[in-house]
């Protein structure tokens, strides 16, 4: 594996500076990745152990997996995984008893926990994601299937070893002790499992965004129970950086369009079809087609394309987002009060050249107004401390040019690492269970209680999360032209194959 396949996970966790004091040797840790046979003999117990073993591979180098002797059936599956991602020398897998000392992290799949060991440990029964890092064992019951629930455990499970190998700092998140999370309600400490999955999914929807969010929803509706209608797109082919950052994805996709694959994976499952194209071409392809999905999916990045994504006017728009460590869940009906995208996610005002020029050079902001004169030691102490030794290469040259190298070096970095962000794969996944438990709670015609958003730190846990209820902006689009949009979509239904 080159730096590069782990350079967004990487990028995560130097973004949190002196809170996590071993972000820069975190990769080559040792983790353990083990089970209990009882929980490991449940659908959800296996599921949790596969997803929990694509998500650490993502970021960690040595990983062990060691289940009981009784489910060789669940390593020979582990084996798989690594031969469909190809990195089969990079995982050991073993059966049977074997030391749980010396590893930096171990995540057991089952209920019992180990305050003797850096052990976190994970279940999921239904819509319940269960995670304990402390003395608190977590509930035995774990037959409700729901990969949904089980994906959403493997994240947070995940989580908490990545706290473990950062040696995340308390103040900004603690490890879990006995927590819960529904993926139904969006409520920690929460029992009940939910309702039980229906024995078909319908889908007529559109899916926009094969990257991070975009796997783990692909991921989800592999192990679902789908059919109908799908259009995946995507402008982008998988790079070596996606690695860190995919589910699905393996060393043989680089190079390849990201619509392309994620075609080839749902094909048989799904009336499917991948395009290699921008969004702006989206809604003239479904006009000469005479199809228009009734949901539109997006996992994008940028707030631009959400927007072309809303003017489609479909049904119901879910979206995901993510931050370096923040995940976020929204629904936007067409038939209910509740804010569009285009009345969510508005451009920021244009910051201020000054602004830009302290954020880029740390100079304060009375010196980036004195352009002739000399960058001093004086400069170089009053700086950030990330930007003191750039800062320090600098001194006796003007602040004029110094402003303009750190401006041409952005832009040189924008231009060669288009849509690069830090990220890891345990957010992305968080964000994609969500996503997907709305999908279904529409197919399936159960209540959402998304008004329309949910928010939650992966690192201080779902305890921390906050529901976000808004409804139509009265300057947006969505309330200035409803009549316009209101004809469209009659046109649109009446013209519909």
């Amino acid at each position: 594996m080159s730096a590069n396949e782990y350079s967004r996970p990487a990028a995560a966790a130097r973004s949190l500076g002196a809170l996590a004091p071993d972000a820069h040797r975190f990769h080559d840790k040792r983790v353990l990745l083990t089970g209990e046979s009882v929980v490991l003999g449940t659908a959800n117990g296996r599921e949790c152990l596969l997803a929990g073993l694509r998500l650490l591979i993502r970021f960690c180098r040595d990983v062990t997996v060691r289940v009981p002797a009784s489910t060789k059936d669940v390593a020979d599956e582990c084996h798989a995984v690594l031969d469909d991602l190809d990195i089969v020398d990079r995982c050991t897998i073993a059966t049977g008893d074997g030391s749980e000392k010396g590893y930096d992290a171990i995540l057991s799949i089952g209920t019992r926990v180990r305050s003797d060991l850096p052990w976190t440990v994970i279940n999921s029964n239904g819509w319940l994601a269960r995670v304990s890092s402390g003395r608190t064992e977590l509930a035995s019951d774990c037959d409700l299937v729901n990969p949904i629930g089980a994906l959403g455990a493997a994240s947070l499970g995940a989580t908490e070893v990545f706290k473990r190998l950062i040696n995340l700092q308390p103040q900004r998140g603690k490890l879990l002790d006995g927590t819960t999370f529904s993926l139904f309600t969006y409520q920690a400490g929460s029992s009940d499992p939910g309702p039980a999955l229906p024995p078909e999914l319908r889908l007529n929807a559109v899916l926009t965004g094969a990257g991070a969010i975009g796997n783990g929803v692909v991921y989800l509706l592999l192990r679902l129970p789908i059919s109908g209608q799908l259009i995946v797109i995507d402008r982008q082919d998988y790079a070596e950086e996606n690695w860190g950052t995919s589910l699905l994805v393996s060393r043989r996709h680089f190079g390849v369009a990201k619509a392309a694959v994620m075609e080839r994976m749902l094909a048989g499952r799904l009336d499917v079809r991948g395009f290699k194209e921008d969004l702006d071409v989206l809604a003239t392809r479904l006009e000469l087609q005479r199809w228009f999905p009734r949901v539109a999916i997006g996992c994008l990045d940028n707030i631009d394309a959400r927007h072309r994504l809303q003017q489609l006017w479909p049904d119901l728009v879910l979206d995901g987002a993510i931050g370096d460590f923040a995940c976020q869940v929204s629904r936007h009906p067409w038939n209910e009060d509740t804010a569009c995208v285009q009345c969510l996610f508005r451009h920021p005002p244009g910051e201020a050249a000054e602004t830009v020029a302290t954020r880029l050079t740390g100079l304060g902001g009375e010196r980036v107004s004195s352009m002739d004169s000399p960058v001093t030691e004086d400069d170089v102490r009053a700086a950030p401390t990330e930007r003191r030794d750039w800062l320090r290469a600098r001194v006796g040259k003007s602040v004029c040019s110094v402003v303009q190298e750190a401006v041409a070096q952005q832009i040189s970095a924008d231009a060669l690492r288009p849509g690069f962000a830090p990220s890891v794969l345990f957010v992305a996944c968080l964000s994609s269970s969500m996503v997907v438990a709305e999908l279904v709670k529409d197919a399936s015609g159960y209540h959402s209680v998304l008004e329309p958003r949910f928010q939650m730190d992966a690192l201080r846990g779902p305890v921390h999360g906050c529901y976000l209820p808004q409804g139509r902006s009265p300057d947006c689009v969505c309330v200035l032209r409803r009549k316009n949009i209101i004809r469209a979509r009659e046109q649109r239904r009446a013209h519909a194959r």
